[in-house]
């Protein structure tokens, strides 16, 4: 790993970014190849990220820094947090899982009770753990198991997958300093936090942090709390990225105006909606617009392929 410096329905659509997760299906995941010269392409969501480069190499972004990855290192991305892509000189393979956020915020074993499943998604990208030299020939072949366990699509896939994430969070770990941030969430804080995003989603991310919190019974400071803990992230800021994300959907995969979606999104002023997303995904809303018409284009020609759902 190299760290380079400063480098039809709107609803609908939204939801289905999603992935759907939930408890039933707590995993998404993409197998894809990236051909040479790839340009860089951005997302955000609201289900945690793992992934692992196969072979070759890639370029990840965050917001202030860029990262080389090569084969058998792996990534963490937190909610709803901008993170971009692309691929160097030559191509690449790699294997992508987006988490149900409470399937890691609610593991606990009494053996290791304070170990914090979801701290290497909510640390600073800088500080994230990252495969070191002895474990990299572990962590290939636990890459290599994933992604037959995905193409396989056996019964108990997804009892698979989890453990393998549960194993990839453990090598990764390995000499982290940054493991115990903070405890392991309860089950009741998870309940809680479940009601909330329930309605959340209901709502359009049209939430204030007072009703939040009322829905789960406690004032503003304690949920604040309850939830920076278990997310990694202020309520305000999810909120945000929420909605950034689902106008994201919006100009993505329909042809209303950017004016039309920022509106239903809950951003009335239309040039500070240009400028949060241009915050977030590094340009404006029509640029994205027009990338994402390319990168479509790309993709029906053949120049990279997914599986389980596209990047």
């Amino acid at each position: 790993m190299k760290i380079i410096e400063k480098s039809s329905d709107l609803l609908s659509l939204a939801t289905a970014h999603y992935h759907n997760l939930s408890d039933k299906i707590p995993f998404a995941y993409g197998l894809t190849r990236h051909k040479a010269g790839t340009g860089y392409r951005y997302d955000m969501h609201y289900g945690l990220e793992f992934g692992m480069v196969l072979n070759g190499e890639m370029s990840l972004i965050f917001p202030g820094l860029k990262i080389k990855l090569s084969a058998g290192d792996v990534w963490f991305c937190g909610m709803w947090e901008p993170h971009g892509w692309s691929a160097g000189r030559t191509s690449y393979d790699e294997v992508n899982l987006v988490v149900w956020p409470p399937a890691l915020a609610c593991l606990r074993f009494d053996e290791t009770d304070q170990f914090n499943w979801l701290a290497p998604f909510v640390a600073p990208p800088r500080w994230r753990p990252q495969t070191n030299e002895k474990n990299r020939p572990a962590m290939l072949e636990l890459g290599v198991k994933i992604k037959d366990c995905l193409k396989k699509q056996e019964n108990r896939m997804w009892l698979w997958i989890r453990l393998f994430v549960m194993e990839a969070i453990l090598l990764a770990t390995d000499r982290w300093s940054g493991a115990k941030l903070s405890t392991a969430a309860s089950v009741g804080s998870a309940a809680r936090l479940n009601q909330v995003l329930q309605r959340f989603f209901d709502k359009r991310g049209l939430m204030s942090n007072e009703e939040a919190a009322g829905i789960c019974g406690l004032n503003r400071n304690a949920f604040s709390l309850m939830f920076r803990r278990l997310m990694g992230l202020p309520f305000a800021d999810f909120a945000l990225r929420y909605r950034l994300d689902a106008a994201a959907s919006g100009l993505r995969q329909t042809g209303e105006s950017v004016k039309s979606i920022a509106l239903f999104w809950g951003f009335a002023d239309t040039s500070h909606f240009d400028r949060l997303f241009a915050r977030h995904y590094g340009c404006t809303p029509y640029e994205y617009r027009q990338k994402k018409m390319q990168n479509e284009k790309m993709r029906n020609e053949g120049n990279y392929t997914a599986g389980g759902y596209s990047l």
